[in-house]
């Protein structure tokens, strides 16, 4: 059958291939051609309102980091000279047990020498140090935990030495020579056991507190953080200006100022703190850690020339160890530029030289003599003076030292209250000066 045929000039109504089509169709049965990628959508920008917030969020963020770190900041440095304060009363306990110590050993020693019954003045003296030594224990070891095994085994050691002493003594007042033997046990026992715990004691709270002096670290904290926020506002005025064409947001401007001088003001707190501390370190508390340790190996010199009488021409190790106490006195003497106690300590080395020279010419009764007698140019007498003298300069730093630690914790406190309020304002006057642009889109 034929088709119909479409009448002249009509237009037919069939659906045509589109060009694109034509010539690209794929084969039969073959695979198909992917379609062109699509370009990835345009992330849409924050509008400026959003912006806006953003920006009013980050001022009050940063402004109150500012105030809580900065008070925290102030507090761990007033927090740190009270510890600091606390280790340096614990180094002055720990070392004036030392001293007590050797002074019982020194007066002991000496009393020994007199035979018999001990004179009651030395006696006395002795009682008191080793009481004193005793009680100064308990309290070092309530002031310091950390300290409190240390000071437990130092206890018992000293109870140990007492008793030993004890023995020395009773035999001594029968004449018998197995009391001399007594003494050097009981001395040598003092210097192998207890003093060893000492000076570990010495070491760990001199570090303890030289660690909590050092203050350097956390005022540059506090100034890079207030440098950051400075800034960043800067920053935020320069872009508002920018954009709105208006250079001058008092908001912002304010916050600037409030940080600028929260800045300022809490660096030169700081570093004033930090300047005062770090000459106490090299000053007063330097002075009274060398004095102090003077005073200890001098009482250790006066009890081993006591020792080296006693052991009547075998005490040549008590000798040299009284040389090697006396160097460390003169040493620590002269980096502690106190020349008035290194004439005392002269003056008394003076007498020892001479009872040296009396004992090793045989005339060891004088020697005796000037060693236990209470004249004034006595070996007793001149020591006398140069320990009074000590320890009345101990005093006097460990005063000094004390009052300095104390003095800026108060200011310091204060300034962190103050820091913490500085934050919140320059919070609350930056928010609104970029509230006041937001407003313009509303």
């Amino acid at each position: 059958m034929s088709q119909p045929t479409s009448p002249p000039g009509a237009v037919s109504t069939a659906p045509q291939p589109s060009p694109a089509a034509v010539g690209t169709a794929p084969p039969s049965g073959g695979a198909a051609v992917p379609a062109a990628p699509t370009p990835p959508a345009r992330q849409r920008r924050r509008s400026t309102p959003q912006r806006l917030r953003l920006l009013s969020s980050g001022v009050i963020l940063a402004s109150l980091i500012f105030g809580v770190v900065g008070a925290l900041i102030f507090s761990y440095v007033a927090f740190s000279l009270n510890r600091a304060e606390a280790n340096t009363a614990q180094l002055i306990r720990v070392q004036k047990i030392q001293t007590d110590l050797l002074t019982a050993d020194a007066t002991a020693s000496n009393a020994f020498l007199v035979g018999g019954l001990a004179p009651p003045a030395q006696q006395a003296t002795y009682e008191q140090a080793i009481d004193e030594a005793s009680a100064l224990i308990a309290e070092a070891a309530r002031a310091q935990p950390a300290d409190g095994s240390a000071l437990s085994a130092l206890n018992d050691e000293v109870v140990s030495y007492a008793g030993t002493v004890e023995q020395a003594r009773a035999n001594n007042r029968q004449g018998l020579p197995v009391g001399a033997q007594y003494l050097r046990i009981a001395s040598a026992e003092l210097r192998t056991v207890a003093l060893p715990i000492l000076t570990n004691l010495v070491e760990a709270n001199t570090t303890r507190a030289n660690n909590a002096m050092d203050v350097q670290a956390p005022a540059a904290v506090f100034a890079s953080l207030g440098v950051l926020l400075l800034a960043g506002l800067i920053l935020a005025l320069v872009w508002l200006g920018r954009t709105f064409k208006r250079w001058v947001n008092t908001g912002l401007l304010a916050a600037a100022a409030v940080v600028l001088a929260t800045l300022v003001s809490g660096t030169i707190g700081l570093a004033t703190t930090s300047g005062g501390v770090s000459d106490l370190q090299s000053g007063s508390f330097t002075r009274l850690t060398l004095v102090s340790q003077a005073r200890i190996e001098a009482n250790n010199a006066k009890s081993n020339e006591s020792l080296t009488l006693i052991a009547r021409g075998s005490g040549a190790a008590f000798e040299q160890a009284w040389q090697s106490s006396a160097g460390q006195v003169q040493a620590n003497l002269d980096r502690a530029q106190n020349p008035e106690l290194g004439q005392l300590w002269q003056d008394y080395a003076k007498v020892h030289t001479e009872i040296r020279e009396l004992d090793d010419s045989g005339k060891w009764d004088q020697a005796v003599s000037r060693a236990t007698g209470s004249g004034k140019d006595s070996a007793n007498a001149r020591f006398s003076a140069f320990d009074t003298s000590a320890t009345t300069f101990i005093d006097e730093m460990a005063n000094v030292t004390r009052d300095g630690l104390r003095g800026p914790r108060i200011g310091l406190v204060i300034g962190a209250v103050l820091i913490f309020v500085a934050g919140i304002a320059a919070a609350l006057v930056g928010r609104r000066g970029v509230a006041e642009r937001l407003r313009e889109y509303r």
